[in-house]
This record gives C-alpha cells, sequence and structure tokens, in this order.
C-alpha cells in the first residue's frame, strides 16, 4: 500500500479475509492508520498483522511503552 494513501480509504482492507493476509497486513503498517486503529490490531489474530502495527511508527508512545512491558514479562 502506497504510504499516499488515505487512511479511510485504507480502513476497508482491515475487514477480516482470510482470503487477503497481505493487504491487511500493509493496511496494518500504514503511517496514517487512526491510532485507535492500530492499538485495536496489537491484539489481531494473525500475528503479522500484529506485528506489522507494532512496527508502525504512528502507535502512540503509551502503547509502546506498555507492548514492551507486557513483552518483557514474558521473558
Amino acid at each position: 500500500m502506497h504510504p499516499s494513501t488515505r487512511a479511510d480509504a485504507a480502513l476497508p482492507g482491515l475487514a477480516a479475509n482470510p482470503a487477503r493476509p497481505r493487504a491487511r497486513r500493509a493496511v496494518a503498517a500504514h503511517p496514517a492508520l487512526p491510532p485507535r486503529v492500530l492499538v485495536g490490531l496489537l491484539g489481531d489474530g494473525d500475528g503479522e498483522v500484529a506485528e506489522a502495527a507494532a512496527a508502525n511508527p504512528a502507535l502512540p508512545p503509551a502503547a509502546m511503552r506498555e507492548l514492551v512491558r507486557a513483552l518483557g514479562a514474558g521473558t
């Protein structure tokens, strides 16, 4: 997905569609995705979608800190 794509145009790609996992991962990585959507994607059933959301620079710092704490607790 091109970074200049508007986030509202990208959101339909998040619909749970097992036949299009690559599209969902690309949307989760989109830098203009709303923070509330990114936070929700951290718990996505597709680990690669969750990973793309976690790596997204638009993820709010508080969510990043919580993710780091949770991952640290698992070690």
